[in-house]
Protein backbone atom coordinates (compact mmCIF):
# COMPACT_ATOMS: atom_id res chain seq x y z
CA UNK A 1 0.00 0.00 0.00
CA UNK A 2 1.76 3.53 -1.29
CA UNK A 3 0.75 7.25 -0.88
CA UNK A 4 0.95 9.36 1.26
CA UNK A 5 3.08 8.40 5.04
CA UNK A 6 1.44 7.54 7.64
CA UNK A 7 0.36 9.35 10.75
CA UNK A 8 2.11 7.45 13.66
CA UNK A 9 -0.51 5.73 15.90
CA UNK A 10 -0.51 8.10 19.39
CA UNK A 11 -0.91 11.15 17.14
CA UNK A 12 -3.26 9.59 14.37
CA UNK A 13 -6.42 11.34 16.85
CA UNK A 14 -5.32 14.78 16.27
CA UNK A 15 -5.60 14.76 13.15
CA UNK A 16 -9.06 13.16 13.53
CA UNK A 17 -10.21 15.63 15.82
CA UNK A 18 -13.76 16.67 14.32
CA UNK A 19 -14.93 12.96 14.01
CA UNK A 20 -13.75 12.08 17.61
CA UNK A 21 -15.45 14.91 18.78
CA UNK A 22 -18.71 13.71 16.30
CA UNK A 23 -18.73 9.82 17.04
CA UNK A 24 -16.57 9.54 20.15
CA UNK A 25 -19.56 9.85 22.02
CA UNK A 26 -18.99 10.35 26.06
CA UNK A 27 -18.45 7.21 28.70
CA UNK A 28 -21.44 5.33 30.10
CA UNK A 29 -23.13 6.89 33.24
CA UNK A 30 -22.47 3.95 35.57
CA UNK A 31 -18.64 4.43 34.26
CA UNK A 32 -18.18 7.97 35.31
CA UNK A 33 -20.08 7.55 38.23
CA UNK A 34 -17.90 4.93 39.51
CA UNK A 35 -14.91 6.76 38.72
CA UNK A 36 -16.43 9.36 40.44
CA UNK A 37 -16.70 7.14 43.66
CA UNK A 38 -13.79 5.46 43.13
CA UNK A 39 -12.06 8.61 43.20
CA UNK A 40 -13.98 10.24 46.19
CA UNK A 41 -14.96 12.78 44.27
CA UNK A 42 -17.00 16.00 44.63
CA UNK A 43 -17.32 19.68 43.97
CA UNK A 44 -14.17 21.54 44.63
CA UNK A 45 -12.29 18.19 44.22
CA UNK A 46 -9.06 19.25 42.19
CA UNK A 47 -8.31 17.00 39.42
CA UNK A 48 -5.53 15.88 37.25
CA UNK A 49 -6.83 14.55 33.54
CA UNK A 50 -4.48 12.83 31.37
CA UNK A 51 -5.06 13.03 27.83
CA UNK A 52 -8.13 14.20 27.46
CA UNK A 53 -9.35 13.82 23.99
CA UNK A 54 -12.22 16.36 23.23
CA UNK A 55 -13.61 15.84 26.87
CA UNK A 56 -15.66 12.73 27.04
CA UNK A 57 -15.00 12.47 30.57
CA UNK A 58 -13.96 16.21 31.50
CA UNK A 59 -17.38 17.37 30.54
CA UNK A 60 -19.14 14.93 33.13
CA UNK A 61 -16.46 15.63 36.00
CA UNK A 62 -17.05 19.38 35.80
CA UNK A 63 -20.68 19.19 35.38
CA UNK A 64 -20.30 18.04 39.16
CA UNK A 65 -18.29 20.95 39.74
CA UNK A 66 -14.99 19.38 39.72
CA UNK A 67 -11.92 21.66 39.55
CA UNK A 68 -10.02 19.83 36.60
CA UNK A 69 -6.70 20.79 34.66
CA UNK A 70 -6.81 18.54 31.55
CA UNK A 71 -3.65 17.56 29.34
CA UNK A 72 -4.09 16.97 26.27
CA UNK A 73 -0.91 16.19 23.65
CA UNK A 74 -2.89 17.24 20.17
CA UNK A 75 -3.79 20.92 19.84
CA UNK A 76 -7.00 20.27 17.54
CA UNK A 77 -8.62 17.93 20.12
CA UNK A 78 -7.92 20.54 22.82
CA UNK A 79 -9.39 23.43 21.13
CA UNK A 80 -12.75 21.26 20.89
CA UNK A 81 -11.97 20.49 24.53
CA UNK A 82 -11.73 23.94 25.64
CA UNK A 83 -15.12 24.54 23.27
CA UNK A 84 -17.11 21.62 25.08
CA UNK A 85 -15.89 23.03 28.70
CA UNK A 86 -16.33 26.93 28.33
CA UNK A 87 -19.06 26.54 30.62
CA UNK A 88 -16.96 25.36 33.55
CA UNK A 89 -14.69 28.42 34.64
CA UNK A 90 -12.89 25.73 36.90
CA UNK A 91 -12.01 24.20 34.22
CA UNK A 92 -9.36 24.04 31.94
CA UNK A 93 -6.88 22.57 28.92
CA UNK A 94 -3.32 22.73 28.27
CA UNK A 95 -1.98 21.24 25.34
CA UNK A 96 1.25 18.90 26.18
CA UNK A 97 2.36 15.71 26.13
CA UNK A 98 2.36 14.57 29.48
CA UNK A 99 5.51 13.00 29.81
CA UNK A 100 6.81 16.92 29.07
CA UNK A 101 4.18 18.77 31.13
CA UNK A 102 5.85 20.51 34.44
CA UNK A 103 3.34 19.24 37.57
CA UNK A 104 2.50 22.23 39.15
CA UNK A 105 3.22 23.02 43.03
CA UNK A 106 0.06 22.01 44.34
CA UNK A 107 -0.99 18.48 44.56
CA UNK A 108 -4.36 17.18 43.40
CA UNK A 109 -7.03 15.21 44.90
CA UNK A 110 -7.40 12.75 41.85
CA UNK A 111 -5.18 11.53 38.71
CA UNK A 112 -7.56 10.39 36.44
CA UNK A 113 -7.19 8.93 32.39
CA UNK A 114 -9.47 7.22 29.90
CA UNK A 115 -8.36 5.67 26.92
CA UNK A 116 -4.70 7.31 27.43
CA UNK A 117 -2.51 6.11 29.72
CA UNK A 118 -1.56 3.01 27.37
CA UNK A 119 -0.07 5.63 25.25
CA UNK A 120 2.03 7.20 27.95
CA UNK A 121 5.86 6.68 28.16
CA UNK A 122 5.95 3.60 30.97
CA UNK A 123 9.42 5.38 32.84
CA UNK A 124 6.34 7.89 33.80
CA UNK A 125 2.91 6.61 33.13
CA UNK A 126 2.80 5.73 37.41
CA UNK A 127 5.43 7.67 38.83
CA UNK A 128 4.39 11.20 37.23
CA UNK A 129 0.81 10.60 38.63
CA UNK A 130 1.83 9.56 41.70
CA UNK A 131 4.32 13.28 42.75
CA UNK A 132 0.80 15.03 41.40
CA UNK A 133 -1.04 13.38 43.66
CA UNK A 134 -1.65 14.55 47.34
CA UNK A 135 -1.45 12.30 49.88
CA UNK A 136 -3.76 10.02 49.83
CA UNK A 137 -5.48 11.00 46.19
CA UNK A 138 -6.52 8.76 44.21
CA UNK A 139 -5.42 7.24 40.46
CA UNK A 140 -8.10 6.50 38.22
CA UNK A 141 -7.84 4.62 34.55
CA UNK A 142 -10.08 3.38 32.31
CA UNK A 143 -9.77 1.31 29.52
CA UNK A 144 -12.56 -0.39 27.34
CA UNK A 145 -12.36 -3.77 25.81
CA UNK A 146 -14.11 -4.90 22.62
CA UNK A 147 -15.51 -8.11 23.53
CA UNK A 148 -17.69 -10.72 22.05
CA UNK A 149 -21.76 -9.97 21.46
CA UNK A 150 -23.25 -7.20 19.92
CA UNK A 151 -24.69 -8.50 16.15
CA UNK A 152 -25.14 -11.95 15.89
CA UNK A 153 -22.54 -12.79 13.16
CA UNK A 154 -21.11 -8.74 12.18
CA UNK A 155 -17.39 -9.41 13.92
CA UNK A 156 -17.15 -11.97 11.73
CA UNK A 157 -18.38 -10.56 8.42
CA UNK A 158 -16.06 -7.68 8.85
CA UNK A 159 -12.95 -9.74 9.17
CA UNK A 160 -12.61 -10.33 5.32
CA UNK A 161 -12.19 -6.26 5.35
CA UNK A 162 -9.72 -6.42 7.82
CA UNK A 163 -7.38 -9.13 6.00
CA UNK A 164 -8.03 -7.39 2.42
CA UNK A 165 -6.84 -3.49 3.34
CA UNK A 166 -3.71 -4.79 5.79
CA UNK A 167 -5.43 -4.42 9.45
CA UNK A 168 -5.31 -7.80 10.23
CA UNK A 169 -3.09 -10.81 9.33
CA UNK A 170 -5.26 -13.50 11.00
CA UNK A 171 -8.05 -15.04 9.83
CA UNK A 172 -9.32 -16.39 12.74
CA UNK A 173 -9.26 -13.19 15.12
CA UNK A 174 -11.92 -13.10 17.64
CA UNK A 175 -12.29 -10.77 20.29
CA UNK A 176 -12.25 -12.50 23.72
CA UNK A 177 -15.23 -12.77 25.79
CA UNK A 178 -16.52 -10.84 28.70
CA UNK A 179 -14.86 -12.67 30.93
CA UNK A 180 -11.64 -12.99 29.25
CA UNK A 181 -11.06 -9.76 28.60
CA UNK A 182 -7.40 -8.45 29.31
CA UNK A 183 -6.69 -6.67 32.64
CA UNK A 184 -5.10 -3.35 31.84
CA UNK A 185 -1.88 -2.37 33.74
CA UNK A 186 -1.58 -5.47 36.00
CA UNK A 187 2.01 -4.13 37.18
CA UNK A 188 0.35 -1.71 39.36
CA UNK A 189 -0.29 -3.79 41.66
CA UNK A 190 3.56 -4.71 42.29
CA UNK A 191 4.46 -0.82 42.14
CA UNK A 192 5.31 1.36 44.93
CA UNK A 193 3.87 4.66 44.39
CA UNK A 194 0.43 2.62 44.59
CA UNK A 195 -1.93 0.57 47.07
CA UNK A 196 -5.08 -0.77 47.35
CA UNK A 197 -6.08 -1.18 43.68
CA UNK A 198 -9.32 -1.90 42.93
CA UNK A 199 -11.09 -3.10 39.83
CA UNK A 200 -14.66 -2.67 38.40
CA UNK A 201 -15.97 -4.11 35.21
CA UNK A 202 -19.38 -3.00 33.27
CA UNK A 203 -19.92 -5.20 30.00
CA UNK A 204 -22.39 -2.37 27.84
CA UNK A 205 -23.47 -2.40 24.55
CA UNK A 206 -22.89 0.38 22.01
CA UNK A 207 -25.14 0.97 19.53
CA UNK A 208 -24.90 2.89 15.72
CA UNK A 209 -25.88 3.71 12.66
CA UNK A 210 -23.73 3.03 9.62
CA UNK A 211 -22.66 6.41 9.45
CA UNK A 212 -22.02 5.86 13.32
CA UNK A 213 -20.03 2.89 13.02
CA UNK A 214 -18.16 4.22 9.78
CA UNK A 215 -17.39 7.36 12.03
CA UNK A 216 -16.40 5.73 15.05
CA UNK A 217 -13.47 3.46 12.25
CA UNK A 218 -12.18 6.52 11.24
CA UNK A 219 -11.01 7.52 14.71
CA UNK A 220 -9.53 4.55 15.22
CA UNK A 221 -5.68 4.47 15.61
CA UNK A 222 -4.76 1.36 13.40
CA UNK A 223 -7.19 2.83 10.49
CA UNK A 224 -5.59 6.08 10.90
CA UNK A 225 -2.42 4.09 10.11
CA UNK A 226 -3.87 3.38 6.80
CA UNK A 227 -2.50 4.95 3.67
CA UNK A 228 -5.75 7.47 2.43
CA UNK A 229 -6.75 5.64 -0.64
CA UNK A 230 -6.76 1.98 1.48
CA UNK A 231 -8.24 3.91 4.48
CA UNK A 232 -11.37 4.95 1.66
CA UNK A 233 -11.84 1.84 0.49
CA UNK A 234 -11.62 -0.26 3.74
CA UNK A 235 -14.58 2.19 5.20
CA UNK A 236 -16.44 1.88 2.02
CA UNK A 237 -16.42 -1.82 2.51
CA UNK A 238 -17.99 -1.89 6.03
CA UNK A 239 -20.47 0.80 5.29
CA UNK A 240 -21.89 -1.19 2.19
CA UNK A 241 -21.78 -4.16 4.65
CA UNK A 242 -23.85 -2.90 7.43
CA UNK A 243 -26.57 -1.01 4.92
CA UNK A 244 -26.35 -4.75 3.28
CA UNK A 245 -26.66 -7.26 5.60
CA UNK A 246 -27.57 -5.36 8.91
CA UNK A 247 -30.32 -2.86 7.77
CA UNK A 248 -27.74 -0.16 8.36
CA UNK A 249 -27.48 -0.49 12.25
CA UNK A 250 -25.19 -2.90 14.72
CA UNK A 251 -24.33 -3.19 17.77
CA UNK A 252 -20.65 -3.78 19.38
CA UNK A 253 -20.09 -4.79 23.26
CA UNK A 254 -17.46 -3.54 25.29
CA UNK A 255 -16.00 -3.85 28.49
CA UNK A 256 -15.58 -0.83 30.26
CA UNK A 257 -12.76 -1.57 33.11
CA UNK A 258 -12.24 1.47 35.75
CA UNK A 259 -8.73 0.83 37.50
CA UNK A 260 -8.63 2.49 40.99
CA UNK A 261 -5.43 3.11 43.49
CA UNK A 262 -4.57 5.32 46.43
CA UNK A 263 -1.21 6.74 46.58
CA UNK A 264 1.30 5.20 48.69
CA UNK A 265 2.62 7.22 51.62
Amino acid sequence: MGGAPRVPRKESFDAAAADYARYRTGYPDQVVDDVVAAARLHAGSRVLEIGCGTGQLSVPLAQRGIELVAVELGANLAAIARRNLADFPAARVEVSGFEEWPLPADPFDAVVSASALHWIDPAVRFAKPARALAPGGSFVIVHAHHVQGGTPGFFAATQPYYLRWGLSDDPFFEPPTAAHAPVMHPELEDGAEFDSVQRHRFEIPRQHTTDSYVGWLKTDSLVSSLDPESRRGFLDDIAALIDSQYGGAVSRNFVYEVIAAVRAD
